[in-house]
């Protein structure tokens, strides 16, 4: 197979060569054409008027042939047959401009050596002549490329009619890679774009020009620069900008309902890429522009947590289980043990994870934490020194129609786990939580809230096991959440529906909140709850506009957002920590630890001794009045409260627009019937 694989191997190599070798000799036949010409037209115009010094006719073939033999050798010595130049830059002309200077120099010493030897005069205009000349002509030659785009550029530039329909755009950042964006845009028509105006808030920038194309001024002057240029699209081209930048710069241009595009990161492996290939410009992603800068890893931290040990995932295979099973094994866990009940989802992680790990470092195991026989097995057989209980229903929605089977998931299945992880000799326990465990307004949140008491309760209870729970906000792109689903409806043209106009949630990026959960398995002990600082809150109609206009579309305009309504259950905003708790920092900033006020332990186990009892008889009222009478919360109250007043006025609102629409086909109804009647007569 090799045999037959080699020669096709030598064949495609032969060609490459040829092709190589085919382009520096048809170059090198230009540089000498260009520098035979370039001599004759030096001397032709030196000589016009001139006599031709002494001794110089005799040897004039000689010295012509002396001039372009430097002339070649020394763009051989400056590497100048080996470049693409159609990509050429400032190294490239730096090496060809140094070639032609060292041919003036090296003539200029030829020169003295030969009137000192041979009393043969060679005028110096006449090497100035012929090396500006040759310079001239093959430097067209090499660079045509650039000054023909160059020419287009200001073509499309000044002309009205902009021949090749670029899109006018503005770049913000008159630094490094905003020149690079400035070039490629100029020498690559295809990329759609023609930068019309620079902005830079850097005042030293400002007024001067970068490849002909004026800064502007700063941010402030966004808009008037828009206006003077019409343009039709922003370009951010700021190498390594952070988060915390971008917000601010696209705060400022989303006023202006311009598409809005930004360059990637700028790395040694793409440096190259922006002079050669396709910019990749992309869309601002909506991660970028929620909260803060993302925290810095610990890694000593995360190896206290998970690495050389043995880790149990349940819920493995959901969006927050998912990132844990994947961090554990590249921060280099000894085995992991992937638990969910969701045979898709298994499915699909089993598929990542064989093509990056050996399949011997991790086990799957299809089962629910509601079956303590099954968990007994899976924990005696794998003996894991950590478990991250992920394992839990989460929509809200859903639970409210299903409190029993929230409660014999979210709260029974933990307690088992616990149970079962004292019993296997686990060394590590943590709970992921969530934010509507706090003052809950919904079964979903409240059977959280009972999840951490049972990890206060048995961290407290025993010193075995070293326990805690961490508490945070939604994470961006999650199995149902609302980004994917305003991408969707904005897919379909329209309209978002939101559930109220001044709703606000925290967001944190999936990876990010993983990395603090392994860090907090650090700092567990004693059943704490901890809190993850997850920035601030954002209003859940902001976002659906930046969505839209990332979309490169204008809210309100291509797509209507209607608001349809809270759901059952849900609050208008959430709370990351009751108002009684106070909160300590950690060693880690991102990590906060809350002081909690004491589980009363036997009354705690009596009610829910009786919750156990009345959410296995499937009386699903009796049941959310035991969850709430065990976590008692103002807010399931307030929240009713509010989405009966907000549906009240929903449907005085459509009345009124039905009452409307009815008067406006009343009062065109008489005018249309006139028109009728003057039209037969």
């Amino acid at each position: 197979m090799r045999d037959k694989k080699k020669p096709k191997a030598e064949k495609r190599n032969l060609l490459k060569n040829g092709a190589r070798v085919r382009s520096i000799l048809l170059l090198l036949a230009g540089d000498l054409a260009f520098a035979c010409f370039s001599y004759w037209l030096a001397r032709t115009i030196m000589f016009f008027r001139l006599d031709k010094p002494l001794g110089y006719s005799e040897y004039e073939l000689l010295v012509a042939t002396v001039s372009v033999v430097v002339v070649i050798a020394m763009l051989l010595f400056f590497d100048s047959y080996n470049t693409v130049w159609k990509y050429a830059g400032r190294v490239e002309f730096f090496k060809f401009l140094m070639a032609y200077i060292a041919s003036f120099l090296t003539l200029l010493i030829i020169k003295f050596v030969i009137d000192a030897a041979f009393d043969i005069q060679v005028w110096v205009p006449i090497n100035l002549m012929f090396v500006l000349f040759s310079a001239i002509f093959s430097g067209s030659m090499r660079f045509f490329y650039g000054i023909s785009h160059y020419v287009r550029h200001m073509r499309n530039r000044f002309s009205e009619k902009n021949p090749d329909h670029l899109k006018r755009a503005i770049v913000i950042g008159a630094g490094y890679t905003g020149s690079l964006v400035i070039n490629r845009f100029i020498n690559n028509t295809d990329e759609g774009y023609l930068p019309v105006a620079v902005i830079d808030d850097d005042p030293e920038k400002q007024d001067m020009k970068v490849y002909g194309i004026k800064v502007e001024g700063g941010m402030d002057d966004l808009e008037a620069a828009i206006a003077r240029t019409s343009a039709e699209v922003i370009v951010i081209a700021i190498s390594n900008i952070s988060k915390t930048q971008l917000k601010e710069i696209y705060t400022r241009c989303k006023t202006t309902n311009l598409p809005i595009k930004v360059m990637p990161p700028m790395t040694d492996a793409n440096a190259g890429n922006m002079q050669i290939s396709t910019l990749s410009l992309r869309d601002i992603k909506i991660e970028e522009l929620l909260g803060r800068d993302e925290f810095k890893v610990n890694r000593e931290l995360i190896d206290v947590a998970v690495k050389d040990k043995v880790v149990c995932v349940t819920g493995g295979a959901g969006s927050i289980g998912s990132e844990l099973c994947r961090q554990a094994l590249s921060f280099g866990c000894k085995h992991l043990v992937i638990f969910d009940m969701h045979e898709n989802g298994m499915f699909a992680i089993n598929q990542e994870f064989s093509r990056v790990y050996d399949t011997s470092r991790y086990t799957l195991v299809i089962g629910t934490v509601r079956e303590k026989k099954k968990l007994a097995e899976v924990f005696e057989k794998y003996k894991p020194d950590v478990v991250f209980h992920a394992a839990a229903y989460k929509h809200v929605p859903m639970m409210e129609i299903s409190a029993t089977e929230a409660i014999k998931n979210n709260v029974f299945g933990t307690r088992n786990v616990i149970e079962q992880s004292l019993a296997s000799g686990v060394e590590k326990f943590v709970l992921i939580s969530t934010d509507k465990a706090v003052n809950p307004a919904n079964i979903m949140g409240a059977s959280k809230r009972l999840a951490e008491m049972l990890v206060q309760t048995y961290g407290k209870a025993q010193n075995k096991m070293k326990m805690a729970a961490v508490r945070f906000g939604n994470v961006l792109g999650s199995n149902g959440s609302v980004i994917p689903i305003f991408l969707k409806q904005i897919k379909e043209g329209g309209p978002i529906t939101l559930t109220d106009r001044y709703i606000k949630r925290y967001f944190m990026t999936i990876p990010e909140a993983v990395r603090l959960v392994l860090q907090t398995g650090a700092f567990a002990d004693s059943g704490e709850i901890f809190v993850l600082d997850m920035g601030d809150p954002v209003y859940i109609y902001d976002l659906a506009c930046d969505l839209i206009r990332i979309n490169g579309l204008v809210p309100e305009q291509d797509i209507k957002i209607k608001v349809t309504g809270l759901r059952p259950g849900e609050k208008l905003f959430e709370e990351l920590r009751y108002d009684k708790e106070m909160v300590d920092s950690t060693a880690h900033e991102g990590i906060f630890v809350t002081r909690l006020e004491e589980v009363e332990l036997d009354s705690f186990n009596t009610k829910l001794e009786n919750l156990r009892k009345i959410s296995e008889s499937e009386d699903a009222e009796k049941t959310e009045n035991i969850i709430f009478d065990i976590v008692p919360s103002a807010s399931r109250e307030t929240a009713k409260a509010e989405r009966k007043k907000q549906l009240e006025e929903l449907r005085a609102a459509e009345e009124a627009e039905k009452e409307k629409s009815e008067s406006l086909q009343t009062a065109v109804a008489p005018n249309a019937s006139e028109t009728a009647e003057g039209a037969n007569a």
